[in-house]
């Protein structure tokens, strides 16, 4: 592949789809036994080969990663990647602007997203900006504006996302958007 951005997407919940840069799932499931593992931990070995197959979890697999991993005492840096890959394909299957309006979480995945967010908000040291946006994606749009009102935001394009964000939670909105120049 090429490795340039051309056709890439960025969405509101850190997830970037790029084409002609594909990147391998953070989490692999193993196809011999069925577990999990993180291809940060993988053995790697100098080869001749390649492969295009990513190894993109779907949102029922990665509810049984988190579920392997939940007794496992993971490095901060796994334990984001996994809960981030969570987000991201809870987003995938029931959020994002072009899925259905026909597909509805469980009350079960709704209360199991919410905890994978708040979780990433505890240990993940981010910008007040995604902290804002994540605390709207699980509905709390109070705490969602009180984040945006203190934000000092230099930048007009991080403006415009704040505004984009500020936007949605004001019409009640949690589904994940695409980050582009036409905000």
């Amino acid at each position: 592949m090429s490795g340039n951005t051309i056709g890439g997407k960025q969405w509101s919940d850190l997830k970037s789809d790029y084409p002609m840069l594909p990147k391998p799932s953070a989490v692999q499931k193993c196809p011999r036994c069925g577990k999990y593992f993180f291809l940060s931990n993988a053995e790697k070995k100098e080869g001749q080969d390649y492969s295009m197959e990513l190894g993109e979890l779907t949102f029922d697999q990665a509810k049984e990663a988190l579920a392997q991993f939940q007794e496992d005492s993971l490095s901060v840096q796994n334990e984001i990647s996994l809960r981030l890959l969570f987000v991201h394909k809870y987003n995938d299957t029931f959020q994002r602007e072009h899925v259905s309006k026909g597909k509805k979480p469980s009350a079960e995945d709704m209360e199991l997203f919410e905890q994978q967010v708040l979780r990433l908000i505890q240990i993940w040291d981010i910008e007040p900006l995604i902290k804002a946006e994540l605390y709207r994606e699980i509905g709390d749009f109070e705490k969602c504006l009180v984040i945006l009102g203190e934000l000092n935001e230099n930048d007009s394009f991080m403006n415009k996302i704040a505004e984009k964000i500020k936007t949605l939670a004001q019409n009640r909105k949690t589904y994940a958007f695409i980050i582009d120049d036409t905000l």
